[in-house]
């Protein structure tokens, strides 16, 4: 796990300054090595650069890509593209490792930031067909891949990735995505300057102008309770490429394609248990090839179905014995999950490792959130998450599995009750509707159920009104401007295979899964710690997606096949728990007790979010949730966290670029870039621009 950057300059060079502020931007991803190489793209020739965290070794490794070193007359070379690493290093820890790597040839350079985790079978099908390796990362397999296939290359790789590759044959700039968006890839392109980084800190605050919010995203945050957009950012100007695409940028432009997407034609027939068994295997395998490292491996564990079978699964496949990180809370039974993790941590055998925040760190941790996060967040999970990857950094590991993806995948949350409802209406089974009907609306409520089951057979006006009410009148703070530029809300694209897929995949792919792993992503890299998602290896999507609907919802029951896939390793207690938690976290009580003068204070204060809401509205809901009368906790963090972001990000003035490339770049002379660029380097550490 890293952080990459880069910069291509069509008409120039890439600007060494703001490249090495990138870096540095980026340096809790990958505290463990450094590395940037600069490259002429019409004749090929390069320049790489180590820096103050580079190891020793790698200068004198003898690599191709090791630092520093050029190919070619450096004095004459127009160095119009940039590449910057930061390395976590998890996978061949010796200076093979190091990045960015090139070919032998030094044609082609890559910068890499995941795992491709089925790297050894693919490194024994390329050397079948010639290809020859120095080291064991996989960053070598990757490259090779490309020079193998091209952009057919990402079709072979199993894993979490955001990879940018210079191919200096084709003198373009390719990047890419894993399926699910689980490593981040953002970018900037004025039709001549492109510019991408692993998150938008990286973009956003290394350049000579202040960005503005994309005000579309601000109306969905405030009255939609939605974060993350296949494309578009919090940022007007910054962009994230999807999940499943690739792009290139070059001589044409820049072009942007998908290259996978899920198959609502596919079906898997078979009994329930055959359903269970087929399931149970492809995720013990997943386990095992995300157990893939030259570093210690542990688990977060929240006491779910989904982390339990995470660590109940590993706990068999493990060399050595498991760590597992949890996060509770003293505050009563609906924020302590320590039952049921003792019972996960008996079954499998791990060391349970058990964090009990009391809040006194609140407000100073919601700070780190509001830079480390990037965009606003939409729940208070993220600290109770924050909280464990803390207690994993210092008990020294970098390598976490978690349970991500189950829900989305599976059906694992009672709101997709009312949808398999809709789907008994649309094929007529009055029988099961009738005797699914009372258990749902019992559960979620009779207007909840009743909405959610025949929106699409309700009057407008009808349906508008029932939001209204039990939506807690969100829209009612957003202010005019925010409304006037709300952009058309997406909806699940109908695949024909029912409403119940349809939802899931939107989840999955649109409106849920995205942010999860958004905050997965920063929380756990903010203290240097790779996480690895079993349940999102995309043979067990497929398969997942493949499935018939009864195998995820038994009447009420949640993610069924998972119940029956792992009866043999899940404790019964875990694999009958009905309820749904998953980090929940006090917040309510805090900022109701002893922080209300503080969330009044913030809430209140100048800055660009009084100019998004009505004040009125915001105002009354606060007092109301205050005082007890309405309980808006998530729509009051939601207000604080944008707030935060806002006064992170835009609310400050443009600062004064540093000294131009060109002073440091020089004819005949190349000095180490941090040597460089020292000489500002307090100012970009308090988040001072670079040109």
């Amino acid at each position: 796990m890293c952080g990459i950057a880069g910069l291509f300059d069509r008409n120039g060079r890439a600007d060494l300054g703001r490249l090495h502020s990138m870096g540095q931007l980026l340096r809790h991803r990958g505290p463990d090595d450094e590395g940037l190489v600069l490259i002429d793209p019409v004749n090929g020739q390069s320049f790489t650069h180590g820096g103050a965290d580079t190891p020793a070794a790698v200068f004198t490794s003898g690599l191709p890509w090791a630092p520093a070193r050029s190919r070619g007359d450096s004095a004459s070379a127009e160095y119009g593209v940039g590449l910057v690493h930061r390395r976590l290093a998890i996978v061949d820890l010796e200076p093979t490792g190091h990045q960015p790597l090139c070919d032998a040839q030094g044609r082609d350079w890559i910068v890499y930031n995941g795992e491709v985790y089925n790297h050894v079978e693919l490194r024994a099908t390329l050397e079948q067909k010639g290809h020859r390796f120095l080291g064991s990362s996989d960053t070598e397999v990757l490259l090779a891949a490309y020079r193998e296939w091209g952009t057919d290359c990402l079709q072979h790789f199993n894993g979490m990735f955001a990879l940018a590759i210079w191919d200096g044959a084709a003198r373009r700039l390719f990047l890419a995505r894993d399926r699910f968006g689980v490593k981040p890839l953002y970018y900037q392109f004025d039709g001549a300057r492109f510019a991408f980084a692993s998150e938008p800190k990286a973009l956003v605050l290394t350049q000579p102008h202040r960005l503005s919010a994309y005000l579309p995203a601000v109306h969905d945050l405030l009255a939609l309770d939605w974060v993350d957009h296949a494309s578009r950012t919090s940022f007007e100007g910054l962009w994230q490429l999807p999940a499943g695409h690739w792009m290139s940028v070059g001589e044409g432009g820049l072009r942007v394609e998908r290259w996978w997407s899920l198959d609502p034609q596919a079906r898997r027939e078979g009994s329930a248990d055959a359903h269970a068994s087929a399931y149970a295997e492809l995720f013990t395998d997943s386990v095992r090839l995300r157990l893939r490292a030259d570093v210690e491996v542990g688990s977060c564990l929240s006491g779910g179905l989904d982390s339990s079978a995470v660590i109940t699964t590993a706990s068999r496949l493990a060399s050595r014995g498991l760590h597992a990180f949890s996060c509770a809370y003293d505050e009563g039974p609906a924020f302590d999950e320590r039952p049921w993790v003792r019972a996960a941590v008996e079954a499998s055998g791990a060391t349970s490792h058990v964090i009990v925040p009391d809040g006194s760190d609140f407000w100073s941790v919601f700070d780190r959130l509001a830079l480390q996060q990037d965009e606003p967040t939409a729940g208070p999970g993220v600290y109770s998450q924050w909280k464990v990857m803390e207690l994993a950094h210092s008990a020294g590991l970098k390598v976490l599995l978690d349970g991500q993806g189950g829900d989305e995948t599976l059906a694992g949350y009672h709101r997709y009750l009312p949808t398999r409802l809709r789907d008994l209406v649309a094929e007529g089974d009055w029988s099961g509707f009738a005797s699914l009907w009372g258990r749902v609306s019992d559960r979620l409520g009779f207007a909840t159920t009743l909405l959610h089951t025949f929106e699409p057979w309700l009057p407008g006006p009808l349906v508008n009104a029932l939001r209204q009410r039990h939506g807690q009148g969100k829209a009612r703070v957003v202010s005019g401007a925010v409304a006037r530029a709300a952009a058309p809300t997406p909806r699940p694209a109908v695949s024909g295979r029912s409403a119940l897929w349809d939802h899931l995949a939107f989840d999955t792919l649109v409106r849920q899964l995205p942010s999860l792993l958004r905050y997965e992503d920063r929380d756990s890299m903010a203290f240097g710690i790779e996480t690895r998602l079993p349940f999102l290896d995309y043979r067990l999507v497929e398969l997942a997606f493949a499935l018939p609907d009864a195998s995820k919802l038994e009447g009420v029951t949640t993610k069924a096949v998972l119940r029956r896939a792992f009866a043999d390793r899940v404790p019964r207690t875990i694999l009958d728990r009905r309820d749904k938690m998953g980090f929940e976290t006090p917040t309510d009580l805090w900022l109701r007790g002893r922080y209300s003068a503080e969330v009044r204070r913030r809430l209140t204060r100048p800055g660009p979010f009084q100019d998004w809401v009505r004040r009125d509205a915001v105002a009354e809901g606060l007092e109301d949730f205050l005082s007890g009368r309405r309980d808006i906790g998530l729509q009051v963090w939601r207000w604080l966290s944008l707030e935060a972001w806002s006064q992170r990000f835009l609310a400050r003035d443009p600062r004064v670029s540093p000294r131009p490339a060109e002073t440091i770049l020089h004819a005949g002379r190349h000095r180490s870039y941090t040597e460089a660029t020292s000489g500002v380097e307090a100012d970009r550490q308090a988040g001072v621009v670079a040109g």
